[in-house]
């Protein structure tokens, strides 16, 4: 048994995540290191906005927009026995592949 970090205090991550969501579009389950995290609680999503006049704004392939990201916020657990952890994960425009930005224990 492996043992996981349980302590409070966030910390910034920037890892390609692969996600499962639910017909509603929020997230079911995500795949990072190795390890299947199942979401527990109601999970929140947001949008950010960049000035469209910034430096790598420009859409890929005449496709979509870089100037809003989308992003979830969720709870998750490997069992039921494990720590419960707080994700961040938001879409990444570049490569539409979803990244893991923020980890924090649930106290």
């Amino acid at each position: 048994m492996t043992a996981q970090s349980t302590e409070t205090k966030p910390r910034t991550v920037n890892e390609p995540v692969d996600m499962r969501f639910h017909s509603s579009g929020a997230p079911l389950a995500m795949r990072w290191r190795g390890r299947i995290w199942q979401t527990v609680g109601e999970p929140v999503s947001w949008s950010s906005s960049r000035s469209w006049w910034e430096p790598g704004n420009t859409p890929v392939n005449g496709q979509g927009s870089l100037i809003t990201k989308r992003a979830w916020r969720f709870q998750a657990q490997t069992g039921p026995a494990s720590p419960t952890l707080e994700f961040d994960i938001s879409l990444d425009p570049h490569t539409d592949g979803w990244q893991l930005r923020r980890i924090a224990g649930v106290e």
